[in-house]
């Protein structure tokens, strides 16, 4: 979708609340959004970036959607996937949100969708990872309170932001995996 942005959201509550978001300018009007899945889409190349921000592990067929997603793309679009890190790091806080799995790099490279070839991959969040390996093995939390999200925010993300570089990417609770579509 070039000269706009597309909103995908398959509960009719959320998709709601980010039409909502749109309307009341805390998203950029180049918004739309629309309930439903990429298989609801039209086929064919349609867009030029598809982004799947916390997502790809709540769905139980990853390979699938990326193969999917990738046939939606432009010639030279990307496809960027953003995901929990590391299997062993997964507690009853993944449970409770619907995931399926979390991710390697590897894995999550070796989910190559046909006609898309990966341009890069890394970790991020390293002090972040700090902090899930203490919920999974000390805390045991479902959920995050709002305080340990204001510590998260104001404290570990700009720290991470100084390890990760220091770590060269090596290290976070986070994997991303940017894959490039073939072709002109």
């Amino acid at each position: 979708m070039r000269g706009g942005w597309l909103c995908l959201e398959p509960e009719l509550r959320r998709s709601s609340e980010i039409g909502g978001k749109i309307k009341s300018g805390l998203l950029p009007s180049i918004c739309r959004s629309r309930t439903g899945t990429l298989r609801e889409l039209p086929d064919g190349p349609q867009f030029d970036t598809i982004l799947y921000i916390d997502v790809l592990e709540h769905i139980e067929d990853d390979f699938g959607e990326l193969a999917a997603a990738g046939k939606l793309l432009l010639p030279g679009g990307r496809l960027v996937v953003l995901a929990p890190a590391w299997q062993w790091l997964f507690s009853p806080f993944d449970t409770a949100i619907g995931h399926f799995r979390r991710y390697n790099r590897a894995g999550l490279r070796g989910l190559n969708p046909p006609g898309l070839s990966v341009a890069e991959s890394f970790y991020f969040d390293s002090a972040g990872l700090i902090a899930v390996l203490a919920n999974r093995f000390f805390l045991r939390s479902t959920m995050p309170t709002a305080s340990q999200i204001q510590i998260w925010d104001r404290l570990l993300v700009p720290v991470s932001r100084i390890f990760d570089r220091a770590a060269g990417n090596m290290l976070g609770k986070s994997v991303v995996v940017v894959w490039s579509k073939v072709g002109t």
